[in-house]
């Protein structure tokens, strides 16, 4: 168990030291911040990512930055969490949509926040202090301090009917659908 500790514990230092060198003025990063295999920071042009003190980051999260994305000390971020401070320009028709670039916009989240596993969080959006995000979430809109968010898609259950099947009608010679009866 010490193994795993001292082996965890170096895997974030060595990478804190890469990220400082890839991306020296791009990136701040807060005492004790630490990510588990899989944290990916990417930027573009003139991104800025600023990371508060005692954050963590579980397997596989990523943060997408052109423009600025801040987060606030004592967050927690779940598994698969995806953050992007752009979005892609869509809006003519006469334009591949790689060719009409990106609209850049902001992320910020708040103090002792926790965003569970494979929420998304897409470009200018604030998000408070205390703010709880349930898994799943597709965050794209502000949200204020103190709040809980939860996901709303219903599971819809439907119970399996019985299969119709072909019968061929004695008289006409033509089929027809009937239902099995068992």
């Amino acid at each position: 168990m010490l193994a795993l500790r001292i082996y965890k514990k170096l895997y974030i230092t060595v990478r804190k030291v890469q990220l400082k060198i890839l991306y020296s003025n791009r990136i701040t990063m807060g005492k004790g911040l630490s990510f588990l295999k899989g944290f990916k920071v990417v930027f573009e042009g003139e991104g800025k990512i600023v990371i508060g003190d005692g954050c963590f980051f579980n397997y596989n999260c990523s943060l997408s930055c052109i423009g600025k994305i801040e987060i606030g000390s004592d967050c927690m971020f779940g598994e698969n969490v995806k953050l992007y401070d752009h979005n892609h320009r869509f809006s003519d028709p006469l334009v591949k949509f790689k060719d009409q670039g990106f609209k850049i916009g902001s992320i910020k989240i708040g103090n002792n926040c926790w965003v569970g596993s494979n929420v998304t969080i897409l470009n200018n959006v604030t998000i408070g202090d205390n703010v709880v995000i349930g898994a799943n979430c597709l965050i794209y809109k502000s949200i204020p301090s103190n709040t809980v968010v939860k996901n709303n898609s219903e599971l819809l259950l439907e119970e399996r009917k019985e299969r119709p099947q072909p019968v061929v009608n004695p008289q006409s010679g033509s089929h027809l659908l009937e239902p099995v009866q068992g």
